[in-house]
């Protein structure tokens, strides 16, 4: 592997980035890398990949809107429609950023330790949800169910959610690997009794008449999704993820102020992808918002809270067996 791969260059501490700038001073630190390789990777756009999820198309209307030209940055924006794909791809070094939930990069810390959350985009209050056939009444209806959803990805963690609910535990069910955009056609093959997905594939599986039984809406503040880049990454382009991010909360706070106009052009943005492009049951999280998010604390307002509980619920799974320090992943710089 190149040394200027993502994930292999020298760590540097946030005191040594802040006090240096970030603009130049990866290429004070590379000695070993060719300088022509350096330039190259510096004129391509930032390669940002994201699900089909409304928390993260602030990033197309900044696009869209000429924001990200306006703060200097051009930015590639990739969506491969398959979560797990998606991160391992970025585990590869295929992308150097990608809106994923936090529960989804502390499993990805097991192959790539040195990524962090530069940004809190959205936060779920029922976008996630568990669907079947018909809602529980006992809690035979749940035991040894068979449940759909990305194993190792926060999805692990709200399906639990709903297995307490009826007083049971992940021993009590049969986790079966799903992405969320497989679910519909799972539940209508009968391969899987619940499965945990979001929208437009909600809207596809209610089609065929299935309904929700739990949500993000039952655990607020534990679905939390962001922007995630490699260290290698904010070391070397940091100044354009610093941009990328002014952009990002300018493009929110004009959805928020004109959410009807937003539609038609994410619309024509998401054609022959998805039609659903409405933000429903999701909070889009503002530059200030982020700064309450990104301090620590012990509820589940804190993403540091939040970090902690994925990963002692991986940790008890055998998923990963060091914890990572929320400290380490969660980079409140790039806010300012």
């Amino acid at each position: 592997m190149h040394p200027c791969a993502p994930g292999t260059l020298p760590s540097l501490t946030r005191r040594r980035l802040v006090s240096a700038g970030l603009g130049g001073l990866a290429l004070a630190t590379l000695p070993a890398c060719q300088p022509d390789l350096v330039a190259e990777a510096a004129k391509r756009p930032l390669r940002i990949a994201i699900d089909l999820w409304a928390g993260h198309y602030p990033l197309l209307l900044a696009r869209e809107r000429g924001l990200l030209k306006a703060h200097g940055v051009d930015v590639e924006v990739v969506i491969p429609e398959n979560t797990r794909q998606l991160l391992s791809d970025f585990a590869a070094g295929s992308y150097d950023g990608v809106c994923v939930s936090l529960g989804d990069m502390i499993t990805l810390t097991r192959a790539t330790p040195d990524i962090h959350m530069v940004l809190a985009s959205g936060e779920s209050i029922g976008a996630d949800r568990i669907l079947g056939k018909g809602s529980p009444s006992r809690v035979d209806d749940v035991r040894g169910a068979r449940i759909g959803t990305s194993l190792g990805g926060f999805g692990e963690l709200l399906v639990l959610r709903f297995a307490r609910r009826y007083g049971l535990s992940l021993g009590d069910i049969e986790l079966v690997q799903v992405d969320a955009s497989e679910v519909p056609a799972q539940l209508a093959s009968g391969a899987i009794d619940y499965g945990h997905t979001w929208e437009p594939y909600v809207a596809q599986a209610r089609e065929q008449g299935f309904v929700e039984v739990f949500s993000s809406r039952d655990t607020p503040g534990l679905v939390v999704n962001g922007l995630i880049c490699h260290g290698s990454v904010l070391q070397r382009r940091g100044a354009e993820i610093r941009a990328l991010i002014a952009a990002w909360f300018e493009a929110v706070d004009w959805w928020n102020r004109y959410e009807l106009d937003a539609e038609p052009i994410l619309r024509r943005l998401l054609a022959g992808r998805t039609s659903e492009v409405v933000r429903m049951a999701i909070r889009l999280l503002t530059r200030e918002d982020n700064r309450a998010k990104f301090r620590p604390g012990t509820t589940e307002d804190s993403l540091h809270h939040v970090a902690e509980l994925y990963a002692d619920h991986f940790i008890a799974r055998g998923l990963i067996g060091r914890r990572p320090a929320s400290s380490e992943l969660l980079d409140a710089d790039f806010l300012a």
